[in-house]
């Protein structure tokens, strides 16, 4: 039977994985006291929440969520990271983290509506900021258009300066 603090706990993280951005899973078996206090810090910085739960209460909060397919990487110990706007940021914390030290590693995610294993999370935390991906789409479109508006005038400098010569030797001529 479960107890009223169990259900609550279900319920409040049923509430935050409707209202991440992202949700990662990382595995953190290895780290002390002091690193996992460096993480939870530098996740705060980067705009996420670190907190380890059961994965049998994590589990029941995932069920009939978007993210449900992060039931798959709930074996062994998992810190849990929700992002409340962007998560992006604190996806690369965690990959600059796993980097420098080997017992962080990625086991699953959940960004964007679609929930990745630990090699897509790996992929997805390489990508450049939402803000530069944009950027990027937006020069894209923006340079054909631009490269047209310059040809266009360019003929029309063209015919312009044609009609003036034709209109220049016109004069002389009269």
């Amino acid at each position: 039977m479960p107890t009223q603090e169990k259900i609550e706990t279900v319920a409040a993280l049923k509430q935050r994985i409707e209202q991440a951005a992202g949700i990662f899973l990382a595995e953190y078996k290895g780290l002390n006291v002091k690193e996992i206090s460096a993480l939870r810090l530098q996740m705060r910085k980067a705009g996420a929440q670190m907190i380890v739960v059961k994965n049998r209460l994590l589990n029941l909060a995932l069920a009939g969520t978007a993210a449900e397919g992060l039931q798959a990487h709930l074996k062994g110990p998992n810190a849990v990271f929700f992002c409340e706007q962007d998560a992006m940021a604190p996806a690369k914390a965690i990959a600059d983290l796993a980097r420098t030290r080997d017992v962080v590693k990625w086991k699953g995610g959940y960004v964007e509506g679609a929930v990745f294993d630990g090699a897509g999370m790996a992929r997805v935390a390489e990508l450049p900021p939402k803000q530069e991906l944009i950027a990027a789409v937006v020069g894209g479109v923006a340079a054909p258009v631009t490269g047209l508006v310059f040809t266009l005038s360019g003929i029309v400098s063209d015919l312009v300066y044609t009609l003036q010569a034709v209109a220049d030797k016109q004069g002389e001529a009269a």
